[in-house]
């Protein structure tokens, strides 16, 4: 699947330091959503990525509107 980021948010986790929460419409106009933790392995190939407009594809969902965070992103 193909979609833009729209949002990235930075939140606190009940776990321990920090997440990334973000949002995306996709090529189909639905709005989707995957969590980013940079505590990590799937990080690093999210960092230079995590810019807001950027498009992905390789995007898969793992239900209703939720990426996996461990889809073989690249920008688009």
């Amino acid at each position: 699947m193909v979609a833009t980021i729209i949002s990235i948010q930075r939140k606190l986790s009940n776990y321990g330091g920090y997440y990334f929460l973000v949002c995306f419409k996709g090529e189909d106009g639905k709005s989707y959503i995957t969590y980013i933790y940079p505590r990590l392995r799937n990080y690093k190939r999210w960092k230079p990525l995590l810019k807001e407009g950027i498009t992905l594809s390789g995007l898969n969902i793992i239900k209703k509107n939720l990426i996996d965070a461990d889809s073989e992103i690249e920008e688009k």
